[in-house]
């Protein structure tokens, strides 16, 4: 390969203290892309409080055939920053954002270069399949979609914000030149910081939907009690909504119905997975976020309202601190 030009793919990788998880991921994209790995470039922005990390990087990627990137952060940069420093020092022409506690499937490599060989000049997103596992690896379930398709704006829209899980992160491959004309992940909206940027890029390129899995996803749910179901989180994703509003795509009424749904689907996922655990105490507090004045003003889902119901009788009586 020639190194004077950019690789086709970068993939991505932010993380901070758990080389252990690291390890793991980046063996995972070791045995995913070996038959093409020529073609992938892989970059790792680090801001541990330890050499751990970098020295799993040298032990797992030295003799990489192509390009690999290691920086570690100091002092240690945000979580969003940490996003977006892994996309700076990467050079591909496609990035992939690959989390440090997920993982690449076998063989995925191949797939993701002929996708970005076919994609159309005036496309920059393109989104795989997923499964989705616990902490170790245990399959919970898939993400795919039937068939490949196109959707256009309004209906790549559509299924972002009507449908909180609609993107899981490393599933999604974007044309380098899209991010940048874009902007990168957005520092101020936190937490909700990739479903601000699907919402610009959906916005403007709409999004390839591919059925392939490539990636999987890990859901913690032992780590239950923290997280993102907070009243933050429900503000900084009104912010994405509001943003959507204001590029006039879509009249803002059907915008609003969308988020009603959004909000629903969001909120019952944490109780669901507090509920999973037996933590009905907790799972009441999540479905408190449904009294939040900026949720009510959206008032309810009829499409969640059955599942709302059934977890607000499943938590009745609950008090704190219950097991």
């Amino acid at each position: 390969m020639n190194h004077m030009q950019p690789p086709p793919l970068s993939i991505t990788i932010p993380t901070r203290n758990r080389p252990g998880l690291l390890e793991r991921a980046l063996r995972s994209v070791v045995h995913a892309v070996a038959p093409v790995a020529e073609h992938i470039e892989v970059a790792v922005s680090d801001g541990s409080d330890d050499d751990a990390t970098g020295d799993a990087v040298e032990r797992v990627l030295t003799g990489w055939p192509s390009e690999y990137r290691y920086v570690r952060n100091r002092p240690p940069l945000s979580m969003v920053e940490n996003l977006n420093r892994a996309v700076e020092i990467s050079s591909g022409e496609w990035v992939m954002q690959l989390d440090d506690d997920d993982y690449l499937l076998p063989g995925v490599g191949a797939a993701m270069l002929d996708a970005i060989r076919r994609a159309a000049p005036a496309e920059s997103v393109l989104l795989f399949g997923v499964h989705i596992v616990d902490i170790d690896g245990v399959r919970r379930r898939e993400q795919t979609f039937r068939r490949e398709r196109y959707l256009e704006p309004r209906e790549a829209l559509r299924r972002l914000l009507r449908n909180s899980s609609f993107v899981k992160q490393p599933t999604a491959v974007v044309r380098r030149a899209a991010m940048e004309r874009e902007g990168l992940f957005d520092p101020t909206v936190g937490g909700a910081a990739d479903t601000d940027m699907w919402e610009r890029l959906f916005s403007r390129y709409g999004v390839r939907c591919l059925p392939q899995a490539t990636c999987a996803y890990t859901i913690h749910e032992a780590a239950a009690t923290t997280g993102m179901w907070n009243p933050g989180t429900i503000r900084a994703n009104g912010e994405i909504f509001d943003r959507a509003v204001a590029r006039g795509i879509v009249p803002e009424h059907i915008i609003r119905r969308w988020q009603a749904d959004w909000y629903h689907q969001f909120i019952l996922a944490g109780a669901y997975r507090r509920l999973r655990l037996g933590r009905r105490a907790e799972a009441r507090e999540v479905l408190r976020l449904f009294d939040l004045p900026e949720v009510r003003d959206r008032g309810v889902s009829p499409k969640w309202l059955p599942v709302r119901a059934a977890f607000t009788a499943a938590t009745a009586g609950a008090r704190p601190n219950a097991r």
